[in-house]
C-alpha cells in the first residue's frame, strides 16, 4: 500500500502542480505595492517549506491507509477521461478568470439567479458563473486540486478521523446531512468507506446539485435537498452526524453563526458536527503569510474576517462543543459534540 500510495500521490502532485505553473506564469501579475507592501509579503514561505508541509499531510495519511483507518476510492478509466477533460476545460477557463481578476469583476452573473442570497451572487475565486452552472460544478475540483497541487482531497478526507471514531460506538445506519456538498467528490468517500449511512446531501446551488447527483448515481441512501445553510428544512434533532467541508470560509460571519445555530438545531443530543475548512491564523505561523495573501491572489470576500474568527466560541453560543481538532496542511478538522441541556 505504501509504493501504490507514494505513487499515486507524487502522480497526482505533478499533474496539477504543473497546471498551476504554467497558469500562474501566463496570468496577469498580481498587483503589490513594492515601496509598501503588506506586512506579511515578505514572510511568505517557500516553495521549499510548502512541498514539506505537504509532505508531511501525505506521509501522516499513509500510516492511517496502512493501519486501514478508511479507504480511498478506486480510480477507474472513466475518472481518468474526466482528469484530462478537465484539464482541457481548465486552459480553456483560464483566460476569462485572468480577465475578471484584472478587472476587478466579480459579479458577472446571468440575471436568472437574483433570487439568490446577495453573498452568493459572485465569481467566487473569479471563476466563470461563480456556483451557478453545472459547468462550473464541473471544472470545480479540477480547479481546486491545481490549486493545492492535488492534496485537496487527501486534506478532505482527514474529516474520516472524527467520523470513524463516533462509529466504533454505534450502528453505522445512522443519518448523516452534508451541508455545503458542491459537487460532491467528498461523499464518494463517505460512501466507500460508510456504505450504510443514510445521506443527505444540501446545497445552495441547484446547479452544484445536479452534478452531485449524476456523480452519485451509483450509490444507494442518498437524498438531495436544496437549501441554504443558514436555513436548513429540516426536523429538530433529525441528524446524527453532520458534515462541512470548506463552506464557512464563503460565507460572512453572521452567516456562519446562523449555520451553527441549524446545524445545532437538526442534530441530536451527543451526535457530532466535523467542519472541515482552511487553516486560521495561529494554527501553523509557518503559512499565516499564505493564508493572508489569499484574499489578494483570488476573490475571496469572506476570508479575511474567517481566518480571524473564533470558530469554537461561535460555535458553543449554539451548544456544539468542540472536541477534536487536527490541521492537515492548508485545512484543519474540528469535531464538535451537541451538549445535553442545549
Amino acid at each position: 500500500m505504501s509504493l501504490s500510495y507514494l505513487i499515486g500521490q507524487s502522480t497526482k502532485f505533478v499533474w496539477y502542480s504543473t497546471h498551476y505553473l504554467i497558469s500562474f506564469k501566463y496570468a496577469t501579475p498580481i498587483k503589490i505595492d513594492r515601496q509598501n507592501p503588506p506586512p506579511f509579503f515578505k514572510k511568505m514561505p517557500s516553495g521549499k517549506k510548502l512541498f514539506y508541509e505537504m509532505i508531511k499531510l501525505f506521509n501522516e495519511e499513509r500510516k492511517y491507509i496502512n493501519q486501514k483507518k478508511y479507504k480511498i476510492p478506486k480510480t477507474n478509466v472513466n475518472d481518468f477521461a474526466n482528469i484530462f477533460k478537465g484539464s482541457f476545460n481548465f486552459f480553456m477557463d483560464l483566460p476569462k478568470i485572468d480577465k475578471r481578476r484584472t478587472e476587478k469583476k466579480f459579479k458577472d452573473l446571468n440575471e436568472k439567479n437574483k433570487d439568490l442570497p446577495k453573498y452568493f451572487l459572485r465569481n467566487f475565486h473569479y471563476q466563470t458563473d461563480g456556483y451557478l452552472s453545472e459547468n462550473s460544478a464541473n471544472l470545480y475540483e479540477f480547479q481546486v486540486e491545481t490549486l493545492f497541487s492535488g492534496s485537496a482531497a487527501t486534506m478532505r478526507r482527514f474529516s474520516l478521523l472524527p467520523i470513524i471514531e463516533y462509529l466504533e460506538n454505534n450502528d453505522e445506519n445512522l443519518n448523516f446531512l452534508d451541508v455545503g456538498t458542491g459537487s460532491g467528490e467528498f461523499i464518494k468517500t463517505i460512501k466507500y468507506n460508510f456504505p450504510k449511512l443514510n445521506i443527505t446531501c444540501s446545497d445552495i446551488s441547484k446547479a452544484y446539485l445536479e452534478v452531485a447527483k449524476k456523480k452519485l448515481k451509483k450509490f444507494n441512501n442518498i437524498n438531495y435537498k436544496n437549501c441554504k445553510g443558514e436555513d436548513l428544512p429540516f426536523e429538530n434533532e433529525s441528524f446524527d452526524i453532520i458534515n462541512s467541508v470548506y463552506l464557512f470560509h464563503e460565507v460572512p460571519s453572521a452567516i456562519r453563526s446562523k449555520i451553527f445555530s441549524e446545524i445545532s438545531r437538526v442534530l441530536k443530543k451527543d451526535g457530532i458536527f466535523i467542519l472541515t475548512d482552511s487553516l486560521q491564523l495561529g494554527d501553523n505561523y509557518i503559512l499565516d503569510p499564505l493564508l493572508e495573501f489569499f484574499p489578494y491572489s483570488t476573490h475571496e470576500p469572506y476570508y479575511s474576517k474567517y481566518i480571524r474568527e473564533d470558530l469554537v466560541n461561535a460555535a458553543e453560543k449554539f451548544g456544539l462543543k468542540m472536541y477534536y481538532c487536527k490541521n492537515a496542511y492548508l485545512s484543519k478538522t474540528l469535531a464538535f459534540k451537541k451538549l445535553n441541556y442545549f
